[in-house]
């Protein structure tokens, strides 16, 4: 397995419990990389379903998002900031990407860009809506396990963490 060059991806999303972000900004520091969060728009996963030409370049650069994903990106990245200032860790620098379509499928896009040395997501939401969507789908985490040529690292999310403050 290639060791990339590039700085640590992890998936980020409103909601998520900051042991995620925590644990991804603690790998980067210790592998002095920089941190790239990747945010997949919520209203994009009919990205897929273009010609697959279009597809990366959608999922990467996307032309158009969807009313109210912009304030989220905002309100994502003000959390951020203040998660890892709160952490009492060393940050490392980091930058927010919007990306687009299936979130395992972009962010293995996103990786592949940047020559990623991993990839850290969290375990599956729970909820009616998230367990559905999981069986359907299958859970982001387990998906790119299977198909990236980086490491994955899944976060394990206790309940205890769910209670502790997320992202906004």
């Amino acid at each position: 397995m290639a060791e990339g060059s590039g700085p640590v991806v992890v998936g980020v999303h409103r909601g998520q419990a900051r042991a995620v972000l925590d644990e991804a900004a603690r790998l980067a520091t210790e592998l002095g990389r920089p941190l790239l969060c990747g945010y997949v728009a919520e209203d994009s996963y009919l990205t897929e379903w273009d010609r697959p030409d279009d597809v990366a370049e959608e999922s990467l650069h996307p032309t158009e998002v969807g009313a109210g994903e912009g304030d989220a990106v905002l309100g994502l990245s003000a959390a951020i900031t203040a998660a890892l200032e709160e952490s009492g860790e060393p940050a490392p620098t980091w930058t927010l990407r919007l990306l687009a379509g299936d979130p395992a499928k972009a962010l293995g896009r996103l990786a592949a860009e940047v020559d990623a040395r991993l990839i850290v997501v969290g375990t599956h939401r729970r909820g009616f809506s998230n367990t559905l969507e999981n069986w359907l789908a299958g859970s982001v985490g387990a998906r790119l396990t299977h198909d990236q040529q980086c490491p994955v690292v899944v976060v394990p999310v206790t309940a205890k963490e769910r209670a502790t403050p997320t992202l906004a």
